[in-house]
């Protein structure tokens, strides 16, 4: 689908971005940006394009506007978005909450990684000519983006596991716009069914809902429900599910200990809760835990 898509990180050069960037091999970096990266909050600010790197974005939090000449970019938290700017001068504006993950790759290095899957996204030759394409959300790139950007931000020495996430991530984001017009249509009232399913399904962390209990209570079979749902929301239930209990756990754990996050989830063992939420976000909830305590101690006001 053809549309605006990029974010503040969409068009700048890697010399205007020194914040939370890692240069993975020549050719492929990966940026995570903040509202106070930038300084664009209620205020336009113009930056200049690069003629390198393809830029793949997700959204993270908060709102985005801008314009790349004549092209308009507007966009929202989950977004997820492709293009080269070919040198092309931008304008930006976001909220104080604005936050986005970027991977900058340039044609041959992604060609090399993904080889034939996206060379129908260059331009003739293989050489791209200004582009922004916009493929809505994909809960599968959102979380690999979150995935890369808890890295950066716990762990960016740790090259090997940045690296294999940021592979994850551009698998997901490429695989995003190859299926966005391959997707069945959906009816307005299966959409509202899945939607009611996924408020119901996160409505208490603590007790998640049994697949039956979904389909009745949004009147929609089973086996319908599980493949639509995946399909809509790019996760099974049981993962949408753990990915929202995790993110959960995250901000309870800057506030209360382990044990007391785990048993305020619904795990009556501990041992499961720290399984689980390693294999989220790849550390421990201790871990989390003692950086959250190191940064209480070592704040002074002034």
């Amino acid at each position: 689908m053809e549309g605006a898509a990029h974010e503040s990180t969409a068009y700048s050069s890697p010399a205007d971005a020194d914040h939370g960037m890692v240069t993975l091999q020549p050719g492929l970096i990966v940026c995570h940006t903040v509202a106070t990266s930038l300084g664009a909050v209620s205020t336009t600010k113009t930056f200049d394009g690069d003629c390198e790197f393809i830029h793949l974005n997700c959204q993270l939090a908060g709102k985005f506007t801008g314009r790349v000449g004549s092209h308009p970019l507007d966009f929202s938290q989950g977004d997820v978005s492709l293009g080269f700017s070919a040198g092309e001068r931008f304008q930006i504006q976001h909220c104080d909450r604005f936050e986005n993950l970027t991977v900058m790759v340039t044609p041959d290095v992604l060609c090399e990684l993904a080889g034939e899957e996206v060379r129908p996204m260059l331009g003739p030759e293989g050489n791209p000519g200004f582009f922004v394409r916009y493929a809505g959300l994909c809960r599968k790139s959102i979380r690999s983006a979150k995935s890369v950007a808890s890295l950066l931000a716990t762990a960016p020495c740790q090259r090997l596991l940045l690296h294999a996430a940021t592979l994850d991530f551009l698998h997901w984001h490429l695989a995003a716009f190859r299926n966005c017009e391959d997707c069945r249509r959906l009816s307005v009232r299966e959409c509202r069914q899945l939607e009611n399913a996924r408020a119901l399904l996160l409505q208490d962390l603590s007790t998640p809902p049994t697949i039956a209990e979904l389909a009745k209570a949004v009147g929609m079979n089973q086996c319908k429900l599980k493949k639509c749902f995946k399909d809509h929301f790019g996760s099974t239930i049981y993962a949408l599910f753990q990915e929202q209990r995790m993110s959960s756990a995250q901000q309870l754990l800057q506030s209360y200990n382990v044990t007391e996050t785990a048993m305020m989830l619904g795990y009556s063992n501990v041992s499961h809760f720290s399984a689980a939420f390693a294999k989220q976000f790849g550390n421990l909830p201790s871990k989390a835990r003692q950086s959250v305590t190191v940064a209480v101690r070592g704040y002074h006001p002034v």
